[in-house]
């Protein structure tokens, strides 16, 4: 799921997706800034938080939010917002 718009896309489109609006038409919370994702008041999030396989490191947990809806307890793979399989 690309972090950005939540559609589903290849690896390499995921990596340059400069979307607007998500998959569905919503806007996009967040936008991709020099390879960093980042929300629209300018923090950055952690990618690999967004991915499947998460993020294990506790030393940035407040980057550790969903770039689809900003909740804490999942990234962007299980956003509800993400466009489904």
């Amino acid at each position: 799921v690309c972090a950005i718009c939540l559609g589903r896309h290849s690896p390499s489109e995921v990596a340059r997706c400069n979307a607007h609006r998500t998959w569905d038409g919503r806007s996009t919370r967040c936008r991709r800034v020099s390879g960093r994702i980042q929300t629209e008041d300018g923090r950055v999030l952690c990618t690999d938080w967004q991915r499947d396989r998460g993020c294990s490191s506790s030393s940035h947990g407040e980057r550790h939010e969903c770039s689809g809806c900003g909740l804490k307890d999942h990234g962007a793979h299980a956003c509800p917002r993400a466009q489904k399989a």
